[in-house]
Protein backbone atom coordinates (compact mmCIF):
# COMPACT_ATOMS: atom_id res chain seq x y z
CA UNK A 1 0.00 0.00 0.00
CA UNK A 2 2.59 2.41 0.96
CA UNK A 3 4.62 1.72 -2.56
CA UNK A 4 1.10 2.85 -4.23
CA UNK A 5 0.99 5.66 -2.38
CA UNK A 6 4.46 6.86 -3.29
CA UNK A 7 3.81 6.16 -7.03
CA UNK A 8 0.81 8.11 -7.26
CA UNK A 9 2.69 11.00 -5.17
CA UNK A 10 5.56 11.04 -7.74
CA UNK A 11 2.44 11.08 -10.64
CA UNK A 12 0.95 13.98 -9.23
CA UNK A 13 3.82 15.87 -8.04
CA UNK A 14 4.12 19.56 -9.05
CA UNK A 15 5.95 20.42 -12.22
CA UNK A 16 7.55 23.24 -10.44
CA UNK A 17 9.22 20.73 -8.00
CA UNK A 18 10.42 18.94 -10.92
CA UNK A 19 12.29 22.36 -12.71
CA UNK A 20 13.21 24.55 -9.69
CA UNK A 21 15.76 26.16 -11.48
CA UNK A 22 17.08 27.03 -15.10
CA UNK A 23 20.62 27.74 -16.25
CA UNK A 24 20.62 30.34 -19.41
CA UNK A 25 21.95 27.82 -22.05
CA UNK A 26 19.35 25.34 -20.58
CA UNK A 27 16.65 28.45 -20.98
CA UNK A 28 17.51 29.52 -24.21
CA UNK A 29 17.24 25.52 -25.83
CA UNK A 30 13.84 25.46 -24.40
CA UNK A 31 12.55 28.64 -25.58
CA UNK A 32 13.61 27.11 -29.17
CA UNK A 33 12.27 23.48 -28.47
CA UNK A 34 9.11 24.24 -26.29
CA UNK A 35 7.82 28.21 -27.46
CA UNK A 36 4.49 27.62 -28.33
CA UNK A 37 4.10 30.50 -30.84
CA UNK A 38 7.61 29.67 -32.51
CA UNK A 39 5.96 25.64 -33.04
CA UNK A 40 2.74 27.49 -34.23
CA UNK A 41 5.29 29.16 -36.50
CA UNK A 42 7.08 25.78 -37.87
CA UNK A 43 3.73 24.81 -39.24
CA UNK A 44 3.78 27.41 -41.85
CA UNK A 45 6.79 25.59 -43.34
CA UNK A 46 4.88 22.42 -43.88
CA UNK A 47 1.84 24.20 -45.07
CA UNK A 48 4.23 25.90 -47.84
CA UNK A 49 5.62 22.29 -48.46
CA UNK A 50 2.23 21.17 -49.03
CA UNK A 51 1.38 23.68 -51.65
CA UNK A 52 4.56 23.38 -53.47
CA UNK A 53 3.29 19.34 -53.61
CA UNK A 54 -0.04 20.37 -54.45
CA UNK A 55 1.40 22.94 -57.71
CA UNK A 56 3.21 19.83 -58.78
CA UNK A 57 -0.16 18.43 -60.12
CA UNK A 58 -1.34 17.47 -63.79
CA UNK A 59 -4.15 19.20 -65.61
CA UNK A 60 -6.92 16.47 -65.09
CA UNK A 61 -8.88 15.10 -68.03
CA UNK A 62 -12.56 15.54 -68.39
CA UNK A 63 -14.72 12.06 -69.94
CA UNK A 64 -18.35 12.96 -71.26
CA UNK A 65 -20.81 10.70 -72.00
CA UNK A 66 -23.74 11.50 -73.85
CA UNK A 67 -26.74 9.38 -74.67
CA UNK A 68 -29.25 10.84 -77.50
CA UNK A 69 -33.15 9.26 -78.68
CA UNK A 70 -34.50 10.42 -81.99
CA UNK A 71 -38.48 9.42 -81.24
CA UNK A 72 -37.22 5.64 -81.39
CA UNK A 73 -40.02 4.59 -79.48
CA UNK A 74 -42.34 6.66 -81.72
CA UNK A 75 -41.11 6.86 -85.17
CA UNK A 76 -38.20 3.84 -84.84
CA UNK A 77 -35.99 6.76 -85.42
CA UNK A 78 -32.94 4.92 -83.39
CA UNK A 79 -31.02 5.80 -80.33
CA UNK A 80 -27.57 7.43 -79.98
CA UNK A 81 -24.28 6.72 -77.26
CA UNK A 82 -21.26 9.13 -77.47
CA UNK A 83 -18.20 8.61 -75.18
CA UNK A 84 -15.37 11.53 -75.37
CA UNK A 85 -12.22 12.10 -73.60
CA UNK A 86 -10.47 15.50 -73.70
CA UNK A 87 -7.59 17.07 -72.14
CA UNK A 88 -6.42 20.58 -71.88
CA UNK A 89 -2.60 20.92 -72.99
CA UNK A 90 -0.12 23.17 -71.05
CA UNK A 91 1.76 24.89 -74.19
CA UNK A 92 3.05 27.97 -72.26
CA UNK A 93 4.50 25.76 -69.51
CA UNK A 94 1.60 27.20 -66.87
CA UNK A 95 2.53 24.27 -64.27
CA UNK A 96 6.42 24.83 -64.46
CA UNK A 97 5.44 28.39 -63.63
CA UNK A 98 2.98 27.50 -60.56
CA UNK A 99 6.17 24.81 -59.07
CA UNK A 100 8.70 27.80 -59.05
CA UNK A 101 6.21 29.63 -57.38
CA UNK A 102 5.36 27.77 -54.80
CA UNK A 103 9.16 26.67 -54.51
CA UNK A 104 9.82 30.53 -53.88
CA UNK A 105 6.91 30.51 -51.24
CA UNK A 106 8.75 27.99 -49.36
CA UNK A 107 12.12 29.49 -49.52
CA UNK A 108 10.70 32.86 -47.98
CA UNK A 109 8.81 30.76 -45.27
CA UNK A 110 11.40 28.97 -44.03
CA UNK A 111 13.93 32.22 -44.03
CA UNK A 112 10.77 33.91 -42.27
CA UNK A 113 11.22 31.02 -39.38
CA UNK A 114 14.52 31.41 -39.04
CA UNK A 115 13.74 35.28 -38.44
CA UNK A 116 11.18 34.57 -36.35
CA UNK A 117 13.55 32.21 -33.87
CA UNK A 118 16.42 35.13 -34.28
CA UNK A 119 14.22 37.29 -32.79
CA UNK A 120 12.68 35.32 -30.21
CA UNK A 121 15.58 34.70 -28.93
CA UNK A 122 16.34 38.36 -28.64
CA UNK A 123 13.17 38.36 -26.64
CA UNK A 124 14.55 35.82 -24.33
CA UNK A 125 17.45 37.18 -23.61
CA UNK A 126 15.89 40.70 -22.90
CA UNK A 127 13.55 38.81 -20.34
CA UNK A 128 16.14 36.94 -19.19
CA UNK A 129 18.69 40.09 -18.55
CA UNK A 130 15.35 41.85 -16.67
CA UNK A 131 14.61 38.41 -14.43
CA UNK A 132 18.74 38.72 -13.34
CA UNK A 133 18.58 42.24 -12.69
CA UNK A 134 15.31 42.10 -10.50
CA UNK A 135 16.99 38.68 -8.43
CA UNK A 136 20.25 41.12 -7.83
CA UNK A 137 18.35 44.08 -7.05
CA UNK A 138 16.37 41.73 -4.78
CA UNK A 139 19.78 40.85 -2.97
CA UNK A 140 21.32 44.14 -2.56
CA UNK A 141 17.87 45.08 -0.77
CA UNK A 142 17.30 42.35 1.21
CA UNK A 143 21.18 42.67 2.66
CA UNK A 144 19.94 46.81 2.36
CA UNK A 145 16.92 45.32 4.94
CA UNK A 146 18.49 43.31 7.17
CA UNK A 147 20.92 46.38 7.96
CA UNK A 148 18.33 48.08 9.03
CA UNK A 149 16.56 45.67 11.00
CA UNK A 150 19.50 45.03 13.08
CA UNK A 151 19.81 48.96 13.37
CA UNK A 152 16.33 49.19 14.63
CA UNK A 153 16.86 46.43 17.17
CA UNK A 154 20.37 47.64 18.54
CA UNK A 155 18.51 51.39 18.54
CA UNK A 156 15.84 49.90 20.28
CA UNK A 157 18.08 48.46 22.75
CA UNK A 158 20.01 51.90 22.95
CA UNK A 159 16.91 54.31 23.59
CA UNK A 160 15.96 51.92 26.91
CA UNK A 161 18.96 52.49 28.10
CA UNK A 162 19.22 56.41 26.96
CA UNK A 163 22.33 56.27 24.83
CA UNK A 164 19.90 57.62 21.98
CA UNK A 165 16.63 59.36 21.37
CA UNK A 166 13.10 58.58 20.28
CA UNK A 167 13.17 59.99 17.29
CA UNK A 168 16.77 58.30 16.14
CA UNK A 169 15.02 55.06 17.58
CA UNK A 170 11.69 55.63 15.70
CA UNK A 171 13.73 56.87 12.34
CA UNK A 172 15.70 53.71 11.68
CA UNK A 173 12.57 51.23 12.65
CA UNK A 174 10.38 53.65 9.71
CA UNK A 175 13.43 53.18 7.22
CA UNK A 176 13.96 49.26 7.96
CA UNK A 177 9.97 49.14 7.71
CA UNK A 178 9.93 51.17 4.34
CA UNK A 179 12.58 48.74 3.06
CA UNK A 180 10.78 45.68 3.98
CA UNK A 181 8.02 47.09 2.07
CA UNK A 182 10.53 47.93 -1.16
CA UNK A 183 11.42 44.12 -1.47
CA UNK A 184 7.97 42.92 -0.86
CA UNK A 185 7.44 44.51 -4.20
CA UNK A 186 10.45 44.11 -5.69
CA UNK A 187 10.13 39.99 -4.96
CA UNK A 188 7.05 40.31 -6.82
CA UNK A 189 8.50 41.62 -9.92
CA UNK A 190 10.99 39.12 -9.66
CA UNK A 191 8.68 36.63 -9.79
CA UNK A 192 6.42 37.67 -12.54
CA UNK A 193 9.69 38.16 -14.46
CA UNK A 194 10.50 34.13 -14.23
CA UNK A 195 6.70 33.66 -15.15
CA UNK A 196 7.25 35.45 -18.13
CA UNK A 197 10.53 33.41 -18.90
CA UNK A 198 8.20 30.68 -18.05
CA UNK A 199 5.50 31.63 -20.73
CA UNK A 200 8.79 31.65 -22.91
CA UNK A 201 9.74 28.40 -22.46
CA UNK A 202 6.24 27.09 -23.20
CA UNK A 203 4.77 26.66 -19.73
CA UNK A 204 7.96 25.48 -19.04
CA UNK A 205 8.16 26.08 -15.25
CA UNK A 206 11.06 28.29 -13.52
CA UNK A 207 11.10 29.27 -9.89
CA UNK A 208 14.91 30.43 -9.61
CA UNK A 209 18.38 31.25 -12.05
CA UNK A 210 20.81 28.72 -11.52
CA UNK A 211 23.44 31.27 -13.04
CA UNK A 212 24.90 33.92 -10.76
CA UNK A 213 26.70 36.14 -13.42
CA UNK A 214 25.04 36.81 -16.72
CA UNK A 215 26.68 35.43 -19.78
CA UNK A 216 29.15 38.12 -21.02
CA UNK A 217 31.09 37.79 -24.26
CA UNK A 218 32.80 40.07 -26.72
CA UNK A 219 32.34 40.67 -30.36
CA UNK A 220 34.60 43.14 -32.65
CA UNK A 221 33.93 44.31 -36.06
CA UNK A 222 35.12 47.01 -38.73
CA UNK A 223 32.54 48.30 -40.56
CA UNK A 224 32.80 46.51 -43.38
CA UNK A 225 32.75 43.17 -41.98
CA UNK A 226 29.67 44.22 -40.03
CA UNK A 227 28.07 44.69 -43.21
CA UNK A 228 29.51 41.73 -44.51
CA UNK A 229 28.36 39.59 -42.30
CA UNK A 230 24.88 41.00 -41.51
CA UNK A 231 24.03 40.57 -45.39
CA UNK A 232 25.21 37.27 -45.44
CA UNK A 233 23.69 35.92 -42.16
CA UNK A 234 19.89 37.88 -42.04
CA UNK A 235 17.11 36.02 -42.52
CA UNK A 236 14.43 38.36 -43.20
CA UNK A 237 17.20 39.72 -45.38
CA UNK A 238 17.34 36.58 -47.33
CA UNK A 239 13.71 36.77 -47.46
CA UNK A 240 13.01 39.91 -48.86
CA UNK A 241 15.51 38.84 -51.63
CA UNK A 242 13.27 35.64 -52.29
CA UNK A 243 10.55 38.27 -52.09
CA UNK A 244 12.07 39.74 -55.47
CA UNK A 245 12.29 36.28 -56.72
CA UNK A 246 8.76 35.29 -56.21
CA UNK A 247 7.47 38.56 -57.86
CA UNK A 248 9.12 37.79 -60.84
CA UNK A 249 8.22 34.15 -61.12
CA UNK A 250 4.50 35.30 -60.61
CA UNK A 251 5.09 37.59 -63.41
CA UNK A 252 6.09 34.54 -65.67
CA UNK A 253 2.90 32.58 -64.48
CA UNK A 254 1.25 35.66 -65.73
CA UNK A 255 2.53 35.65 -68.91
CA UNK A 256 1.78 31.86 -69.05
CA UNK A 257 -1.40 31.87 -68.00
CA UNK A 258 -2.47 34.56 -70.98
CA UNK A 259 -0.67 32.26 -73.84
CA UNK A 260 -2.60 30.54 -76.08
CA UNK A 261 -3.96 26.99 -74.81
CA UNK A 262 -5.24 23.96 -76.65
CA UNK A 263 -7.56 20.83 -76.06
CA UNK A 264 -7.69 17.33 -77.63
CA UNK A 265 -10.22 15.25 -77.44
CA UNK A 266 -11.03 11.64 -78.39
CA UNK A 267 -14.70 10.39 -79.01
CA UNK A 268 -16.67 7.37 -79.64
CA UNK A 269 -19.97 6.54 -80.85
CA UNK A 270 -22.46 4.30 -81.36
CA UNK A 271 -25.93 4.28 -83.26
CA UNK A 272 -28.79 1.86 -83.14
CA UNK A 273 -30.71 0.53 -86.00
CA UNK A 274 -33.02 3.23 -87.75
CA UNK A 275 -36.28 1.19 -88.19
CA UNK A 276 -38.23 4.01 -89.92
CA UNK A 277 -39.73 2.44 -92.74
CA UNK A 278 -39.36 5.67 -95.05
CA UNK A 279 -35.96 6.29 -94.03
CA UNK A 280 -34.13 2.99 -92.36
CA UNK A 281 -30.93 2.63 -91.68
CA UNK A 282 -27.95 0.13 -90.63
CA UNK A 283 -26.56 0.41 -87.01
CA UNK A 284 -22.93 2.18 -86.50
CA UNK A 285 -19.89 2.87 -84.80
CA UNK A 286 -17.99 6.61 -85.09
CA UNK A 287 -14.71 7.94 -83.94
CA UNK A 288 -14.24 11.63 -83.67
CA UNK A 289 -10.67 13.80 -83.17
CA UNK A 290 -10.85 17.52 -82.00
CA UNK A 291 -8.65 20.52 -81.29
CA UNK A 292 -10.30 23.04 -79.82
CA UNK A 293 -8.54 26.42 -79.24
CA UNK A 294 -10.19 29.08 -76.92
CA UNK A 295 -10.18 33.05 -78.30
CA UNK A 296 -8.65 34.29 -75.56
CA UNK A 297 -10.29 38.32 -75.78
CA UNK A 298 -9.21 38.46 -72.36
CA UNK A 299 -5.87 38.53 -73.24
CA UNK A 300 -6.53 42.24 -74.40
CA UNK A 301 -7.00 43.59 -70.72
CA UNK A 302 -3.49 43.52 -69.61
CA UNK A 303 -4.02 45.04 -66.22
CA UNK A 304 -3.15 41.57 -64.74
CA UNK A 305 0.21 41.43 -66.21
CA UNK A 306 0.74 45.27 -65.40
CA UNK A 307 0.36 44.62 -61.89
CA UNK A 308 2.60 42.00 -61.86
CA UNK A 309 5.11 43.89 -63.17
CA UNK A 310 4.92 46.76 -61.16
CA UNK A 311 4.79 44.47 -58.10
CA UNK A 312 8.52 43.10 -59.40
CA UNK A 313 9.65 46.78 -59.43
CA UNK A 314 8.25 47.27 -55.66
CA UNK A 315 9.81 44.34 -54.68
CA UNK A 316 13.01 45.52 -55.38
CA UNK A 317 12.51 48.74 -54.38
CA UNK A 318 11.90 46.93 -50.70
CA UNK A 319 14.80 44.74 -50.69
CA UNK A 320 16.65 47.69 -51.10
CA UNK A 321 15.09 49.44 -48.38
CA UNK A 322 15.82 46.17 -46.47
CA UNK A 323 19.14 45.98 -47.19
CA UNK A 324 19.46 49.87 -45.60
CA UNK A 325 17.37 48.96 -42.82
CA UNK A 326 19.84 46.07 -42.04
CA UNK A 327 22.72 48.03 -41.89
CA UNK A 328 21.63 50.77 -40.02
CA UNK A 329 20.01 48.16 -37.44
CA UNK A 330 23.49 46.40 -37.65
CA UNK A 331 26.09 50.16 -36.79
CA UNK A 332 23.22 51.07 -34.29
CA UNK A 333 23.91 47.91 -32.45
CA UNK A 334 27.52 47.81 -32.55
CA UNK A 335 27.53 51.73 -31.29
CA UNK A 336 25.78 50.50 -28.55
CA UNK A 337 27.35 47.52 -27.60
CA UNK A 338 30.52 49.66 -27.60
CA UNK A 339 28.94 52.00 -25.54
CA UNK A 340 27.89 49.51 -23.13
CA UNK A 341 31.26 47.59 -22.67
CA UNK A 342 32.67 51.31 -21.97
CA UNK A 343 30.15 51.62 -19.25
CA UNK A 344 30.76 47.98 -17.92
CA UNK A 345 34.26 48.32 -17.60
CA UNK A 346 34.05 51.50 -15.80
CA UNK A 347 33.07 49.16 -12.77
CA UNK A 348 35.65 47.11 -10.96
CA UNK A 349 35.40 45.21 -7.54
CA UNK A 350 37.42 47.99 -5.63
CA UNK A 351 33.82 50.42 -6.63
CA UNK A 352 31.68 48.03 -4.58
CA UNK A 353 34.22 47.13 -1.92
CA UNK A 354 34.96 51.05 -1.12
CA UNK A 355 31.09 51.59 -1.33
CA UNK A 356 29.86 48.83 1.82
CA UNK A 357 33.36 49.70 3.27
CA UNK A 358 31.88 53.45 3.77
CA UNK A 359 28.72 51.59 5.06
CA UNK A 360 30.21 49.83 7.62
CA UNK A 361 32.45 52.90 8.60
CA UNK A 362 29.26 54.49 9.22
CA UNK A 363 27.39 52.02 11.05
CA UNK A 364 30.16 51.46 13.74
CA UNK A 365 30.10 55.35 13.99
CA UNK A 366 26.49 55.33 13.97
CA UNK A 367 26.69 53.09 17.00
CA UNK A 368 29.24 54.88 18.74
CA UNK A 369 27.45 58.06 18.09
CA UNK A 370 30.11 60.11 16.14
CA UNK A 371 27.73 59.44 12.72
CA UNK A 372 24.25 60.50 12.71
CA UNK A 373 21.21 58.25 11.65
CA UNK A 374 21.14 60.77 8.11
CA UNK A 375 24.69 60.16 7.43
CA UNK A 376 24.29 56.46 7.99
CA UNK A 377 21.02 56.23 5.48
CA UNK A 378 23.03 58.44 2.98
CA UNK A 379 25.73 55.68 3.32
CA UNK A 380 23.65 52.99 2.10
CA UNK A 381 21.66 54.84 0.03
CA UNK A 382 25.19 55.38 -1.81
CA UNK A 383 25.76 51.88 -1.91
CA UNK A 384 22.80 50.65 -3.08
CA UNK A 385 22.83 53.60 -6.20
CA UNK A 386 26.32 52.02 -6.74
CA UNK A 387 25.24 47.97 -6.96
CA UNK A 388 22.50 49.46 -9.05
CA UNK A 389 24.43 50.93 -11.40
CA UNK A 390 26.48 48.22 -11.87
CA UNK A 391 24.07 45.56 -12.30
CA UNK A 392 21.70 47.71 -14.50
CA UNK A 393 25.46 48.14 -16.64
CA UNK A 394 25.86 44.29 -16.57
CA UNK A 395 22.22 43.73 -17.91
CA UNK A 396 22.32 46.54 -20.14
CA UNK A 397 25.82 45.14 -21.72
CA UNK A 398 24.35 41.36 -22.21
CA UNK A 399 21.08 42.92 -23.48
CA UNK A 400 23.17 44.31 -26.48
CA UNK A 401 25.21 41.95 -27.10
CA UNK A 402 21.89 40.38 -27.60
CA UNK A 403 20.57 42.53 -29.98
CA UNK A 404 24.10 43.13 -31.69
CA UNK A 405 23.87 38.87 -32.38
CA UNK A 406 20.42 39.44 -33.60
CA UNK A 407 21.19 42.47 -36.03
CA UNK A 408 23.95 40.56 -37.32
CA UNK A 409 21.93 37.05 -37.75
CA UNK A 410 24.53 35.35 -36.04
Amino acid sequence: MKKIFNLLLLAFLPLGLLAQSMTYDQYIRTVAEKNVSYLAEQYNVDIAQANLQAAKVFNDPELSVDYGNNQDWYMYMGQSWEFGLSYDLDLAGVRRARIRTARNEKEITEASVIAYLSNLRFEAAQAWAEAWRLKQSCDVLQANVRDMQQIAESDSIRLSVGDIGRTDATQSKLEAQALEGELIALQAEYKNALMALSLLCGGEPITAMTDAELPQKSLSFSEEELFRVAENNRADLKAAELSHTLSVNNLRLVKASRAMEMSLSLGYSYNSEVRNEIAPAPKFNGLSVGIAIPLKFSSLNRGERRAAEHQVTQSQKYYEASLLQIRTEAAQALNAYEAAKVVLQKYNSNMMSDARQIVESRKVGYQKGDTSLIELLAAQQTYRDVMQAYIDACSNHFVCYAQLENALGL
